[in-house]
């Protein structure tokens, strides 16, 4: 019986029936930023921990900047015997606007177009967790370059349980 089975007329709303129907959700408070590294970090926001055998619908929403043509690359950290199937949509390393198809072993990379210019990419798929676990964020420079990249404030991250 899932959670939203669990919703009845006259029925107490526990904080079990909230929880399988609530999106885990985070959202960046601040800005962080990466100098001259090309090495995947952990986002310091953009994370959740999943359930064992448990599957979610996703978005993520990043807001970034970085020196014209470092370009920013991502990835994700996933639990044991986790896969991960998401389209995102961005502007490529050349510019050219992209919806394409990845997984949790993909590391695609984004146009970064000089310090103060904003840049959007939107992740949207599924999760189907192994062994529960950290789903994490990565991200960094694609080409080394001396001015940081940087993810904003805002940026965000939403799982809703599905399975």
């Amino acid at each position: 019986m899932t959670a939203l089975d669990e919703i009845v007329a006259g029925a107490r709303i526990t904080a079990a029936i909230l929880q399988g129907i609530a999106p885990l959700a985070v959202i960046k408070g601040a800005d962080q930023t990466l100098f001259s590294s090309t090495t995947l970090q952990n986002d310091s926001a953009l994370i959740a921990t999943l359930a064992a055998n448990a599957g979610y619908m996703f978005a993520c929403y990043l807001d970034f900047e970085g020196a014209s043509g470092a370009n920013l690359k991502w990835g994700w950290t996933v639990p044991s015997g986790c896969t991960m199937r998401y389209v995102a949509v961005y502007a490529n390393t050349s510019g050219t606007a992209t919806v394409a198809g990845e997984t949790q072993a993909s590391t695609p990379a984004a146009q970064t177009t000089g310090a103060g210019n904003l840049q959007g990419l939107l992740m949207l798929g599924t999760v189907l967790a192994g062994s529960g676990g950290t789903l994490q964020l990565q991200w960094a420079q694609n080409t080394t370059n001396a001015v940081s990249n940087i993810v904003h404030a805002q940026s965000l991250l939403a799982l809703w349980q599905i399975s």
